[in-house]
C-alpha cells in the first residue's frame, strides 16, 4: 500500500500575533484544510520584525511539508526592502495566494473633505497629513501625491486602530487602513470613505469607487499567502495545494474573509511566486521614490 501522506499533524506558522486580521483569517482557512487532509493544522504564532520573524524561521525549517506558514506580501515584496532579512522568494515552495486585503481612504465625518478630488486639491494648496500602520498602505497617498502634485504627509503609528483613532481626534486629515479598523466607525457616520484604495470595491460599500476607477491609476495589492522551506517532495507540494484550494472554496472560509473586511481570492503557488516577484520589483521603484527605501 502506498504511504499515506501526511501522517501526522501539520504546523502552519502565522507571522504576526493571535487575534489580528492575518491570525484570524488564516485560522478558518486552515481549520477547513484539516478536514480535508485529514490531520490537525497546528497554528503557531511567530511574530515580530514586522512580520519578518516567520518568513525567516519557516525558510529555515526541514523541506517535508510539516511546516508551512504565512508568506503575505508585505514580508515577502515590502519589508525586504526597508529592513535586513535572510530570506528570499526564491526559498520557498508557495501553496498559493489566499485573500486579498481591501484598504480606504478615510477622513473624519467633520471634515471638509468630502471627495477624492477634494483630498488632491486640498493637498495642492497645503500638506495634508495622513496616518496608515506602514506599507503598503502609506504608498497610496504618496503615489498619488507623486501623480498630481498634491502633498500628502505621512505620519506613522504603531498599529492601525491608532493611526485611525488619529483621524477621529482631529490629530491627522486623512488615514488609509482596512475594513476592521474603519468600517463600524464609516457605517456609525463618524468617518467618511473616499475612496477603496485597493483594486476592487468594497463589498460592505459597493456604491464607493476605487482610485483606479477615478481614473487615478493608483492602487494597493496585498495578499495572505502560505509557503513552505523550499525543495518539498513535489506530490507533498500538490497534496497541500489541492488541500488548501478546496477550503478556500469553502463559503465558510469566504464568510469568515468577508467578516474581518478581507476578499476572499485564489491564487496557484506558481500564480502567487509570479505575484510576489512583480510586487518585490514594483516595491523597489516605489519605496526608492517615497525615501522608505533603507540605506544601501
Amino acid at each position: 500500500m502506498a504511504e499515506r501522506w501526511p501522517e501526522r499533524e501539520i504546523t502552519l506558522v502565522v507571522n504576526y500575533g493571535a487575534g489580528g486580521v492575518t491570525d484570524v483569517t488564516v485560522r478558518a482557512l486552515a481549520a477547513e484544510a484539516a478536514k480535508i487532509l485529514n490531520v490537525p493544522v497546528q497554528i503557531v504564532n511567530r511574530p515580530g520584525g514586522q512580520g519578518t520573524t516567520g518568513p525567516t524561521f519557516i525558510a529555515a525549517q526541514k523541506p517535508d511539508g510539516y511546516t508551512i506558514g504565512v508568506t503575505s506580501f508585505a514580508p515577502m515584496a515590502i519589508n525586504p526592502h526597508m529592513i535586513d532579512v535572510t530570506y528570499a522568494i526564491d526559498d520557498f515552495d508557495y501553496v498559493g495566494g489566499f485573500g486579498r486585503f481591501r484598504y480606504g481612504i478615510v477622513v473624519n465625518e467633520a471634515s471638509p473633505i468630502r471627495s477624492i478630488d477634494d483630498l488632491i486639491k486640498a493637498g495642492q494648496s497645503k500638506p495634508v497629513t495622513f496616518s496608515a500602520s506602514g506599507p503598503p498602505n502609506n504608498l497610496a497617498l504618496l503615489e498619488l501625491g507623486k501623480k498630481t502634485g498634491a502633498r500628502f504627509r505621512f505620519v506613522p503609528y504603531p498599529s492601525g486602530a491608532e493611526s485611525v483613532t488619529a483621524v477621529l481626534g482631529g490629530h491627522i486629515d486623512a488615514v488609509v487602513q482596512t475594513p476592521t479598523e474603519m468600517l463600524p466607525l464609516i457605517l456609525a457616520g463618524k468617518l467618511r470613505l473616499l475612496a477603496s484604495a485597493s483594486p476592487v470595491r468594497w463589498s460592505e460599500l459597493p456604491d464607493v469607487p476605487t482610485l483606479l476607477d477615478l481614473g487615478q491609476g493608483v492602487s494597493i495589492d496585498s495578499w495572505i499567502g502560505l509557503g513552505g522551506p523550499k525543495g518539498i517532495d513535489p506530490d507533498k507540494l500538490k497534496t497541500l495545494r489541492t488541500a488548501f484550494e478546496k477550503a478556500a472554496a469553502s463559503p465558510e472560509v469566504a464568510k469568515s474573509y468577508e467578516q474581518l473586511g478581507m476578499s476572499m481570492a485564489y491564487m496557484s503557488g506558481d500564480e502567487y511566486r509570479g505575484f510576489l516577484k512583480k510586487g518585490f520589483d514594483e516595491m523597489s521603484k516605489s519605496l526608492a521614490e517615497t525615501g522608505l527605501a533603507k540605506k544601501r
